[in-house]
């Protein structure tokens, strides 16, 4: 057993520790201690104010270039899309603020902004896969769409004549309430590119709205906009259309959100799945009834959790679509710019600085194209 003896011995000791801890530091420990501790701080503050300084720099710079990059933008982009016809598709969480600039830096290139469609997040919430499927069954079956309500753009153009044309099962979405397209082919015959994980519904979803939105530039003269085809996908609740939509465009720009992050993580969407392969669908749809699409976002997108992370990851989809991670600055828009160019003459890239990219941008083409 511990006798008492041994618990006074204990006590003891640590009373002398202390004892002993107390006179050497306010004695001869004092001043060494209380130096290095101030020695420590002062420098933690002088780190931190070194910090700070770089940080301004870098944010002023940033701001200058932008500054700069705006003021040569018409020159860099004139010319490179001239009679380009071009719709901008905001997907959910996407920046609004970023249209604004980037239609500009598009009508400096000589391209006309056909209007902006805006994606619903029904377009890939699971809580709303049977309307998706009814919506998709009304408006995939030819005789539906021929009747459908006739809507006109401000092109004065009849949306019924359209649809009663372009409605006939070319894609290859059934017409039940259970699609089960793996791999739609668009109006034109040209199938899009298949991506995985992606809904079954959602390339049939998306071959419907590439025939509302776009068309190949050899076809634009012969086509309508089907006013009715789009109306369909809006009363579904599938999508939004900002102003008025002046008739079909020749190629297409998604303009993709942020990836929002918690603890270091990708947040998980409201509806609990993850709406990218959705998303990339359905840039592969429009790729392939059009001369070309691009998606521009945030340098986050293109991390884990984010659009373009989820294009560059497939090869089949990153083959056609170009990606930028520059959105929301003027270098994004003028790199925009210059990857429609290229989609329209056949070529493909991934543009940016985060991840393996191609190169911070397009290399710039004479303001003739061939």
């Amino acid at each position: 057993m511990i006798d008492f003896r041994y618990h006074l011995v204990s006590l003891v000791s640590v009373f002398l520790a202390l004892a002993v801890g107390i006179v050497l530091g306010a004695g001869p420990l004092k001043g060494t201690i209380a130096d290095t501790l101030s020695s420590s701080v002062d420098q933690l503050r002088a780190e931190a104010a070194n910090l700070r300084t770089q940080r301004d720099t870098a944010q002023t710079a940033a701001d200058n270039r932008d500054t700069f990059t705006t003021s040569v933008l018409p020159v860099l982009v004139g010319g490179q899309l001239p009679g380009d016809r071009i719709v901008l598709i905001t997907l959910p969480g996407a920046d609004n603020d970023a249209v604004k600039p980037l239609t500009q830096a598009l009508t400096d290139a000589g391209a006309t902004v056909t209007g902006q469609i805006d994606i619903k997040e029904a377009w890939t919430d699971p809580a709303k896969a049977k309307d998706r499927a009814a919506a998709v069954a009304a408006l995939a079956d030819p005789t539906a769409a021929a009747t459908a309500p006739a809507t006109t753009s401000a092109a004065g153009v009849a949306g019924a004549a359209r649809s009663a044309t372009a409605a006939s099962p070319t894609t290859a979405s059934p017409t039940t309430a259970s699609p089960t397209t793996a791999s739609p082919t668009t109006a034109a015959g040209t199938p899009a590119a298949s991506v995985a994980g992606e809904d079954q519904t959602a390339g049939t979803l998306s071959t419907l709205l590439a025939r509302a939105l776009v068309t190949r530039a050899l076809q634009l003269k012969a086509e309508l906009h089907p006013a009715a085809l789009l109306d369909g996908l809006r009363k579904a609740g599938l999508v939004g259309v900002t102003g008025d939509v002046t008739g079909v465009a020749t190629e297409a720009v998604l303009l993709a959100p942020s990836v929002v992050t918690t603890a270091d993580k990708p947040t998980a969407s409201a509806a609990g799945s993850d709406p990218t392969p959705g998303w990339a669908a359905l840039a592969a749809g429009l790729d392939a009834r059009s001369d070309g699409v691009v998606v521009v976002g945030p340098a986050s997108s293109a991390t884990t959790g984010g659009v373009l992370a989820t294009i560059r990851s497939q090869q089949a989809v990153a083959k056609a679509v170009s990606t930028i991670d520059t959105g929301g600055t003027p270098m994004g828009d003028v790199t925009t710019v210059l990857a429609l160019r290229e989609q329209s003459l056949g070529g493909v890239g991934s543009y940016g600085f985060v991840g393996k990219v191609d190169a911070p941008l397009p290399a710039r083409a004479g303001a003739t194209k061939t």
